[in-house]
């Protein structure tokens, strides 16, 4: 059996993580701005932004809503940024 060897960028999660931080600061915003505008705790913010908590499709949906984002400009934002660190 053939051994996959994993990608060296960043993970979907991390990428969409990465885009959303990179909108929350450029708009100069702290993530507790952003949990009490979208009811998401300011852990839950932290862990999504890093990666370490992956989104379902209703959390990224609300967050690309409140940055007036359609969610698919975010998928494809993360999917350049994970492709060109490959």
């Amino acid at each position: 059996m053939a051994h996959r060897i994993p990608p060296e960028g960043p993970t979907l999660e991390q990428a969409i993580g990465q885009v959303l931080r990179k909108e929350r600061l450029n708009r100069g915003l702290k993530q507790v701005e952003v949990s009490a505008a979208t009811n998401f705790s300011v852990r839950s913010i932290g862990k999504m932004e890093n990666g370490r908590q992956s989104m379902t499709i209703r959390s990224l949906d609300a967050l690309a809503m409140f940055y007036g984002l359609p969610i698919e400009e975010v998928i494809i934002r993360a999917k350049q940024l994970r492709d060109d660190s490959l």
